[in-house]
């Protein structure tokens, strides 16, 4: 709309018809933008737009029919009162994901994606028990691979996995806590296997802070701390065994428990004495 200037017209006038044209032409743009927004919000909520389908795949511990209704109350209502959540374009999927992570610890990963028009998918990938930690209470809850608890365990489980004993705050609750951190837990489980494989089977593994102790299922207890490497204070371990000066197979019930806290050497406790044994 162009502006014809009117000689009767002072300059103040002049500004007074400017600022009227501005308003007019500003009101009826937002009039149209709200039109067109309230088009939208009216539209998103369509049968059409609507997600129908979801898909959920790669659980079991976790039911298909709670992460659905997870997902369903994620994305019901609207987004500032105006645009469905629902809507397969705008739906929320960083909510539905860091929802699901947060209720059920017992998954691990979760992709969500879009799979085709009003179909959506939930892939999940759930944690592997690999050991069980113990409280107090004699209840045991699952801990995966990387020494993180995230489930209660049944009772039998106690008999099938490795116990854990310690450094985990009860206050706070057991779920959502590491045992130990991720690379502490993977190299004490190596220690694991290897003394497994030497006929040594560990049924439990505890921590206090500043000293772990191994159990043996047929034998005394293995005390050693990380004042040098894990590898080091059971190669002493290994080296007295191979040499003869420790026989766990036929002193095990003579044996309390084999101490690994001194550099280049292990203390064997006995009943009724403490006797040095191992070599430098």
């Amino acid at each position: 709309m162009a502006i014809t200037r009117n000689p009767n017209l002072g300059p103040s006038q002049m500004r007074m018809r400017r600022r009227r044209l501005f308003l007019i032409r500003t009101s009826i743009v937002l009039f149209f933008l709200l039109v067109i927004i309230l088009g939208l919000a009216i539209y998103s909520g369509h049968e059409k737009v609507k997600v129908q389908t979801i898909i959920v795949s790669g659980n079991a511990a976790v039911s298909s029919d709670a992460v659905l209704a997870t997902a369903n109350e994620v994305m019901a209502g609207r987004y500032f009162y105006l645009f469905a959540r629902n809507n397969y374009l705008i739906f929320p999927r960083w909510e539905i994901l860091e929802r699901l992570l947060y209720e059920y610890r017992t998954i691990k990963e979760i992709d969500v994606s879009w799979e085709s028009w009003q179909t959506i998918s939930i892939s999940i990938v759930e944690r592997k028990p690999h050991s069980v930690w113990c409280g107090d209470s004699n209840q045991c809850f699952f801990v995966d691979k990387e020494g993180y608890i995230y489930s209660q365990a049944p009772s039998f489980s106690g008999t099938m996995f490795v116990k854990d004993y310690g450094n985990v705050s009860t206050s706070t609750g057991e779920i959502g806590q590491n045992f130990l951190s991720k690379q502490t837990y993977t190299q004490i489980f190596t220690l694991i296997d290897i003394l497994d494989q030497k006929n040594m089977k560990v049924i439990s593994v505890s921590f206090d802070g500043s000293d772990y102790k191994f159990t043996l299922e047929n034998g005394p207890e293995i005390v050693f701390n990380n004042k040098n490497t894990f590898e080091l204070s059971f190669q002493n371990l290994f080296s007295a065994i191979e040499t003869g000066n420790l026989d766990l197979e036929k002193e095990a019930n003579l044996i309390k428990y084999i101490d690994l806290r001194f550099d280049n050497k292990i203390v064997v406790g006995r009943p009724a004495l403490l006797e040095p044994a191992g070599k430098k």
